[in-house]
């Protein structure tokens, strides 16, 4: 158990054992965290427990810390050098050296992410990126593709079962305008503007056919060719999906549709006005009612069912495959949200059960201006047009580095740099500098003179507590500073890994690598690494060091990112 979840739960068992009487909420008792200090000198962690405890407690936040501390003062005396108090009510920890090197050594010797976080949760389908079939991946879809993936891969992580699936358009409107858009090319017929979808993104895939296609044959190829070029697109950017599902298939041919819309008729959400099928949502809470299948437009045409329809029905079907759904949106289909939940809660399911992730836009900058329209065809920029410049991992960094609650402007510029501007550049080149250490450290110097340290030496101090002590004995204030100041940093991955897994928010986890690397920078450039003069120093930065590197190659490989080991 790490340092600080073992404070968290004294504390938390002192509170509980000391106001036995009171009435205790699981929000309070969360509230009790152990965090890195925001400034230098206030401990090696500290907590606001005290504070936020008091008005509840209806004592002093004064008080209350002296509580907390004369309790962990005879408990946490094996790792907690002193405890301080501070006003208005914070308690700041000193940790042991001893508490330090056990750190580095559980960290190198042990799992990094616990998997006991997730396994006894609900299952989860996440369903991401979801694109119509009818032309290329734009860079919202990729953010959305970025962030969905990046979820999937740090849950499961966690031990939770987790299931990502992509929903496939390939039923309605957009598919009938797919099939006139690549019939007019495939006839040589003129274009028609507002009816079909742009000739330059469709003409590609209306290339080297046979000549006696019909319509729906030709629909079909383009649709699958498009599907099979976005699958590619995704693929790029390391995002794959345990399921693909199919709207016509899966939905329509198998009758989910039909079945929901009976269900909807028996429980009396449904009326009919001007030919059309409608949902009472109004009654539900949604502002207003919503049509579920339109009225015809030409004579003995079947009414058509609307997104809403074939989404209910989808949704009822991952709720018999799941426990609990994530569906990542862009923001412009927000106004679905409460039409969607409050039909499955009055078909009986639980809402709750269904969480929805909006993302926001993405625009793009490229030499100091903002870039809208594709200088291939002249209409929305596509995701392999940025990923050919920018590459896989800066693509999926620059846009995991928001929070999916803002806008990004994603700048070529800024991702094509080599430098520390450049924040996966800036990430990367710390594991790689990491592993250069660590392999210069073991090999034959230039003048064929045997390594400081063999990598048997090396693999023995990694579990040597006391040889890690050593990186901390120092008179030098700088170093004792940045080597503390990286092993707590390193401690709280499971906890970010964690954090980013509940929030929902992978951009948690990018900037715990961010800050994590910047820290690695300062201990670098504070603390000599290898020391032939001094072995046992040499042997305590390595151990810092390995731990470090296992950590980044870690938290990158949750977000699909590559580990360079040189740059």
């Amino acid at each position: 158990m790490l340092i600080q979840t073992s404070i968290e739960k004294e504390i938390k068992d002192f509170i509980k054992k000391e106001f036995a009487g009171e009435d205790f909420d699981s929000n309070i008792l969360a509230s009790i965290q152990v965090d890195i200090p925001k400034k230098v000198g206030f401990g090696d962690l500290a907590t606001t427990c005290p504070l936020n405890l008091a008005k509840w407690l209806k004592l002093p936040p004064i008080k209350l810390a002296e509580k907390i501390k004369n309790h962990l003062d005879q408990t946490l005396s094996e790792f907690c050098l002193q405890i301080d108090i501070a006003p208005p009510g914070f308690l700041n920890f000193h940790l042991t050296s001893g508490a330090f090197a056990g750190l580095i050594d559980s960290l190198n010797n042990e799992d990094l992410i616990s998997v006991n976080h997730g396994k006894d949760k609900p299952s989860l389908l996440i369903e991401y990126v979801s694109a119509n079939p009818t032309g290329d991946l734009h860079l919202g879809h990729g953010r959305g593709a970025v962030v969905g993936s990046a979820l999937v891969s740090i849950i499961k992580a966690t031990g939770r079962d987790v299931k990502s699936e992509f929903y496939i358009n390939d039923a309605g409107e957009q598919i009938q305008k797919l099939g006139r858009s690549a019939w007019k090319l495939y006839k040589g017929e003129a274009h028609s503007e507002g009816d079909e979808y742009p000739k330059e993104l469709i003409e590609p895939y209306v290339q080297n056919l046979s000549d006696n296609l019909d319509f729906n044959e030709l629909t079909s190829i383009v649709k699958d060719r498009i599907l099979n070029k976005q699958k590619e697109v995704l693929a790029s950017i390391k995002v794959e999906y345990d399921k693909w599902v199919s709207e016509k298939q899966d939905v329509h041919e198998k009758g989910l549709l039909e079945k929901t819309l009976q269900q909807l008729k028996g429980k009396g959400l449904t009326y009919e006005k001007d030919d059309a099928l409608w949902l009472s949502s109004s009654n539900l809470g949604d502002e207003r009612d919503r049509v579920l299948l339109k009225s015809p437009t030409q004579p003995n045409e079947a009414r058509k069912p609307t997104y809403l329809t074939a989404d209910i029905a989808y949704h009822l079907n991952k709720l018999e495959r799941a426990n609990e759904l994530l569906d990542i949106f862009g923001a412009d289909h927000q106004g679905q949200e409460i039409s969607l939940k409050k039909s499955l809660e009055a078909l009986g399911e639980k809402p709750e059960n269904l969480n929805i992730l909006f993302i926001q836009f993405v625009s793009l900058s490229e030499g100091g201006q903002e870039v809208k329209m594709s200088k291939r065809t002249g209409s929305v920029i596509a995701v392999e047009e940025v990923v050919e410049k920018v590459g896989s991992d800066a693509f999926r960094f620059m846009l995991l580095a928001s929070s999916v609650n803002n806008r990004v402007v994603f700048d070529i510029d800024l991702a094509q740099r080599s430098d520390d501007q450049n924040p996966v550049f800036y990430v990367q080149y710390a594991h790689a500098r990491a592993c250069s250490i660590l392999r210069n450290a073991t090999e034959s110097f230039f003048d064929g003179s045997p390594p400081i340290v063999t990598k048997d030496e090396l693999k023995t101090s990694l579990t040597n507590i006391s040889i890690i002590n050593v990186a901390l004995n120092s008179s030098n204030e700088k170093e004792i500073q940045s080597t503390k100041e990286l092993i707590i940093k390193l401690s709280y991955f499971n906890n970010e890994v964690n954090r980013s897994a509940d929030t929902l928010n992978p951009s948690s986890l990018a900037h715990y690598l961010l800050d994590l690397a910047a820290l690695f920078h300062n201990f670098y450039t504070n603390c000599r690494a290898i020391n032939k003069e001094n072995k046992e120093l040499t042997l305590a930065r390595l151990s810092i060091i390995q731990a470090f590197q296992k950590v980044l190659n870690k938290g990158l490989s949750l977000l699909l990112i590559n580990a360079p080991e040189r740059m």
